[in-house]
């Protein structure tokens, strides 16, 4: 078995492959040529050898959806018995249904040339719709991080915590949370305003004054609706607020928005390479692919 550490996720794949038995790392090479195109190459032999490749696609998606590409295809080329890929953040999977005439469905795109390069399963992280599963043939595994938070926030000292969703579709997983925690819970509310666009947050029938929020989700992006909720929180009362997710793109100021919202911390996984990146997947994955 070998495991190939994509040039966006080196430091989970090297991790991963360490807590695997009798599994080797297969360094990489990889560079950008002066037009921009991009090149890689495995640099041990994989013939024979089952292949874990571990790339996140994680901004830039294009960038690095064509070094995964290029690393399923080298496996596949090198006579490998089997490819697995771990992409823990599988890019376009918001991009799950088709709005208008003349529109892509990209995440389709996406999982179809994954599929059809050689790939014979797959492993994303909390996946954004799970209509994006149902375009691969291939065993597909989606993996879930909340007992991984709990964990991380089980050995926090908190007050009187409270889960918050950041919508009525997120609810169980905040109260799957909430249980682990011995805690309540609640979900924001979104309304727009028809004339002006302007969106107000509110949480739903809960008291949060003197109390430690984890607001918990699944892709941070440009943290807008994260910063309202923190804001809204604070002047309610509310003491530490934790701004939680397992995709932490964080895109252009979202950092300094959620933190000046009057966030405490930033936690996220490692699926994006990220200062906020608190909480490793390796475990997680490892435990999954041996049972």
């Amino acid at each position: 078995m070998i495991v190939v550490p994509g040039p966006a996720s080196q430091k989970l794949g090297i991790e991963i492959g360490n807590l695997l038995p009798k599994a080797d790392i297969a360094p990489i090479k990889f560079k950008d040529f002066p037009d921009g195109e991009i090149y890689v190459r495995i640099d041990k032999k994989v013939k024979g050898e089952h292949v874990i490749i571990v790339q996140s696609t994680y901004p830039p998606q294009d960038y690095h959806l064509m070094q995964l590409y290029q690393l399923i295809d080298a496996a596949r080329n090198s006579e490998a018995k089997k490819i697995t890929t771990f992409i823990p953040y599988l890019a376009y999977s918001r991009q799950d249904k088709k709005f208008l005439d003349g529109e892509p469905l990209t995440s389709r795109i996406v999982c179809k040339t994954i599929e059809n390069l050689g790939v014979d399963e797959v492993y994303v992280l909390d996946i954004h719709s799970k209509l994006v599963l149902k375009f691969f043939t291939i065993p597909v595994h989606n993996l879930l991080a909340l007992d991984l938070f709990c964990n991380y926030f089980n050995q926090i000292s908190l007050s009187n915590p409270l889960i918050v969703a950041p919508d009525e579709g997120a609810l169980e997983k905040a109260q799957i949370a909430a249980k682990a925690l011995n805690c309540g819970c609640t979900y924001i509310t979104k309304t727009r305003d028809r004339h002006t666009g302007e969106i107000t947050v509110t949480l739903k029938n809960m008291d949060v004054a003197n109390r430690d929020l984890i607001i918990l989700d699944d892709i941070i992006s440009t943290g807008g609706t994260m910063a309202k909720a923190i804001q809204m929180a604070k002047r309610q009362g509310a003491n530490k607020i934790y701004a939680v997710c397992s995709h932490p793109l964080l895109i252009q100021n979202a950092k300094e928005r959620i933190l000046e919202a009057g966030a405490t911390d930033i936690i996220g996984t490692n699926s994006v390479d990220s200062e906020f990146a608190q909480i490793s997947l390796a475990s997680l994955f490892v435990k999954e692919f041996t049972e």
